[in-house]
């Protein structure tokens, strides 16, 4: 009958027929899985695309954790402000400060407004970010995304309080404006407080 499966002995087991034939199958790359593919479902539609079809393989020990430093990327749409190993870094995570070190757990965060620290040895860079997302893979690389960042250097203390003045006398009308109005006191709010804080 339809949907029932005949079982075999195995040694002292009993499995499926079709445990058995997958427990027979050979492991096989992209290209074995296209062939396959093709013969089990052939039709115009597109060939399924995997990762290292247009990746490029990272030689060995490349891109990995050496000793108490591991890579850190940090990126902004149009700049790339660090590609170096770094000590620690300490990310503004949506649910509070987070540090990553070597080996750290593999993780995906969202970032809020804050600041964003890379310590190497005794040297420390910090930058404000607007928000973002930070990556920590596997094999140890993190890679900050961000949309905007800036040393808090560059920043004017009168221009951000006079922003967050603005955005907290608006009287929004709309649902729209009031999540604009909302996320801009957020944004200027925690940027008065890292200005506050170097100080």
């Amino acid at each position: 009958m339809f949907g029932l499966k005949r079982a075999v002995t195995v040694g002292r087991r009993f499995i499926s027929t079709s445990a058995a034939r997958m427990e027979a199958a050979a492991p096989a790359g992209p290209k074995e899985f296209t062939e396959v593919w093709n013969k089990k479902a052939p039709s115009t539609l597109i060939v399924p695309e995997f990762p290292s079809n247009y990746t490029a393989v990272k030689a060995v020990g490349e891109g990995q954790v050496h000793g108490d430093a591991f890579p850190v990327n940090f990126y902004t749409p149009h700049s790339i402000l660090s590609q170096a190993q770094k000590d620690t870094v300490v990310l503004p995570g949506v649910d509070g400060y987070f540090g990553v070190k070597a080996s750290h757990v593999p993780t995906i965060a969202q970032l809020k407004p804050g600041v964003v620290e890379l310590h190497s040895g005794a040297e420390s860079e910090k930058f404000f970010v607007s928000g973002g997302f930070a990556f920590v893979h596997p094999n140890g690389v993190t890679d900050i995304c961000v949309l905007e960042a800036a040393t808090l250097d560059q920043v004017d203390p009168a221009a951000v309080k006079s922003a967050l003045a603005a955005a907290s006398a608006a009287q929004p009308t709309d649902e729209f404006e009031q999540a604009a109005n909302r996320a801009a006191i957020e944004l200027y709010s925690a940027l008065e407080s890292a200005v506050e804080a170097k100080a």
